[in-house]
């Protein structure tokens, strides 16, 4: 019976074929979690240069202006749920950001409040430097 397949090589054919395709797999979910994390920081670096005119509002001290002006955060509210995938340094920042934006949105009188208002500026950059940085 020389040429007939054996049961031991059926089952390391087919052992063989699953890591392969597992370790295939595996390869391929990585490398698309690595694309979308850095499209993830990619926006989320846009969305904070684009709220650049917190900075000139209040180096202005237009404290009253900055509490109205601040729009509504897209990317961070959409990819909430996302932001595990960044590292531990980029959600501190981000998440103390945009609490501090949050605050700054519904803050009612900013007259009595320039240095915490002062800090959301230093937080944005803060930021954005952790989220270019990575």
């Amino acid at each position: 019976m020389v040429g007939q397949p054996t049961v031991p090589g059926f089952v390391l054919g087919a052992l063989v074929g699953a890591v392969a395709t597992a370790a295939g797999s595996y390869f391929v979910f990585w490398r698309r979690q690595r694309a979308a994390t850095a499209r993830l920081r990619v926006a989320l670096a846009h969305e904070l240069q684009s709220l650049d005119y917190l900075d000139d509002l209040v180096e202005s001290g237009a404290y009253e202006a900055v509490t109205t002006a601040v729009e509504t955060p897209v990317v961070y509210e959409a990819n909430a749920d996302e932001l595990g995938h960044l590292s531990e340094r980029e959600v501190a920042a981000l998440v103390e950001f945009y609490a501090s934006l949050y605050w700054l949105r519904d803050l009612q009188d900013p007259e009595d409040k320039k240095a915490r208002i002062d800090d959301v500026v230093v937080k944005r950059r803060a930021a954005l430097d952790a989220v270019e940085g990575a």
